[in-house]
């Protein structure tokens, strides 16, 4: 395992079990087994960290990417969406802890947005990642022409992350349907908006 790994997977780690307040370089740096300066060299600064656990140090990240990819190409357009909005709601579920930390502390979470906008990366990955697969759904001749792509996938992006702060506040019954199927509920409501089969 490469030392730029081991520190984001103990800074993950430590802001699950501690918070973002609590995590210190010193801590990440003994729990990766690396020096406090290894931080600074890979990452900048304690924003720039946190920016790449969020888009490379999460598994659920990873889950996402690899669900994305292997829906790509797939011909059943409703089975390949479920499983990318169960990927994002997996992935909003280990995300907002994280950014809610990063939210209390403005200094961090201005050094944060900054990171992902030199690094291209961010919270547009999740709409961009679903728009490419919707794209490679029209261009299989499997989506019609017409309806707006990019919106769609901002939609459903959107949907997932919003349904994760409901569980959060209101749990589970704070959700249609008590939440059950939301991921399939959620790419039936997006193909019926594109006029795909959801079936």
């Amino acid at each position: 395992m490469s030392m730029r790994t081991r520190i984001l997977e103990a800074t993950s780690n430590l802001i699950r079990t501690e918070g973002m307040s609590a995590v210190t370089t010193k801590k990440i740096a003994a729990e990766a087994g690396c020096a406090e300066g290894s931080i600074f060299r890979n990452f900048g600064d304690k924003g720039g960290l946190l920016a790449a656990v969020l888009s490379f140090g999460l598994p659920e990240t990873q889950t996402l990417y690899d669900t994305v990819d292997g829906a790509t190409g797939s011909p059943d357009v409703r089975a390949g969406l479920t499983a990318i909005a169960e990927a994002l709601l997996g992935f909003y579920r280990a995300s907002y802890p994280l950014v809610g930390s990063a939210l209390a502390d403005r200094e961090l979470f201005t050094r944060y947005s900054q990171a992902h906008r030199q690094g291209g990366t961010g919270p547009l990955q999740a709409w961009q990642l679903v728009h490419g697969f919707l794209e490679s759904q029209r261009s299989a001749g499997r989506l019609p022409e017409g309806p707006d792509l990019p919106v769609a996938a901002l939609a459903l992006a959107g949907a997932c992350q919003n349904a994760v702060w409901v569980g959060m506040v209101n749990g589970a019954g704070g959700l249609p349907y008590g939440g059950k199927d939301l991921a399939a509920k959620l790419a039936d409501g997006l193909l019926a908006q594109l006029g795909g089969a959801s079936s």
